[in-house]
């Protein structure tokens, strides 16, 4: 009967084949063999659930943020065009002197316009522009036919 190599006995030769012993230097997993030696690198589900939330919060934060200076720049925007409008009703008052109310008013706007006489030859127009958020513009002006209205009314 043939004998069996041993690792004592080195490599053998049988019908031309060599047979060697192969000895194994590292174990199958290296998976199992790293935790045991050294705690695994990464974050824990704990800690991902955590941070998160973290960022959930502060984007939640964040576009809040942003929706309150959205609605401030509408209400700024709102109320340059409401003086505009006030000052843009009273020039077109002053060269036609007849209520221009076929000018163009946004949708929600309300504009009016008050007028108070003053003799001799003088008026004053007083306009009024409110924003759909309740901003009002009040603009006023004083008209005069004559230049001399304006001397004799100052005049006591």
């Amino acid at each position: 009967m043939p004998q069996r190599p041993t690792a004592a006995s080195g490599p053998s030769r049988a019908d031309g084949w060599i047979f060697a012993r192969m000895r194994r230097s590292r174990p199958v997993s290296r998976r199992n063999e790293r935790s045991r030696r050294e705690p695994c690198a990464g974050f824990s589900l704990p800690e991902t659930l955590v941070a998160a939330l973290l960022f959930a919060v502060s984007l939640v934060g964040l576009l809040q943020y942003h929706q309150v200076l959205q609605q401030s720049l509408l209400h700024q925007m709102q109320q340059r065009q409401a003086w505009r409008l006030a000052h843009q009703q009273l020039e077109t008052e002053g060269a036609d002197s007849v209520s221009s109310s076929s000018r163009s008013v946004p949708a929600g706007w309300r504009v009016s316009r008050e007028e108070q006489r003053h003799p001799p030859a003088c008026r004053r127009v007083t306009v009024t522009v409110v924003t759909p958020y309740r901003y009002r513009a009040v603009l006023g002006r004083w008209f005069c036919d004559t230049p001399d209205a304006v001397v004799q009314r100052d005049s006591p």
